[in-house]
């Protein structure tokens, strides 16, 4: 029992410091983007798409050895991508996406050495003939505290349809947590 009573700060600095430092969940339940306005959200008049996250996290099972961008358009493709991106977890139901309007923007980065990185979509749109995936990939600084494992942040999300192909445009930024 005093074992358990010393250990409860340690527990509780090493959650403080873990969220402040960017280790997120596995999925995040989706969060709907605004509604789109007038003349907005169109996939092929170079403005902005609105877009949908499915999932967001730390371990994907997509390996590669640099970020990747994946366009899913088909219920096929989507229970192969879901299936080859949940094979490290107990794979949660497969989220519905209703391919006749819409599709799947998946971001997935490299393998990283540690906890602390986030790759994040933060803007889809169409650009001299290609869907432009904005991503900003968090770097954790030489002060974070992060955990010690393998990881492989991702972002999917949904969005309209578009006959584009999609390329990544990452921002990358070393955070400091000092």
């Amino acid at each position: 029992m005093r074992a358990l009573l010393l250990a409860a700060p340690f527990i509780a600095v090493m959650a403080f410091l873990t969220a402040a430092c960017g280790e997120e969940g596995e999925e995040v339940s989706p969060t709907p983007s605004p509604p789109p306005q007038d003349g907005r959200a169109s996939p092929d008049n170079g403005l902005p798409m609105d877009f949908e996250t499915i999932a967001v996290g730390q371990h994907s099972g997509v390996v590669g050895r640099e970020p990747q961008v994946f366009k899913i358009e088909t219920q096929a493709q989507w229970e192969d991508f879901w299936a080859r991106h949940q094979a490290m977890v107990t794979p949660p139901d497969l989220p519905s996406v209703d391919f006749s309007q819409q599709m799947v923007i998946a971001a997935v980065d490299q393998q990283e050495p540690s906890g602390g990185y986030r790759f994040e979509i933060t803007g889809i749109e169409a650009v001299d003939g290609g869907l432009t995936v904005r991503v900003s990939k968090r770097v954790p600084g030489p002060d974070c505290v992060v955990t010690a494992e393998i990881t492989q942040p991702f972002h999917i999300v949904r969005t309209a349809k578009s006959d584009l192909e999609p390329q990544l445009a990452i921002s990358e930024e070393t955070v400091s947590c000092g």
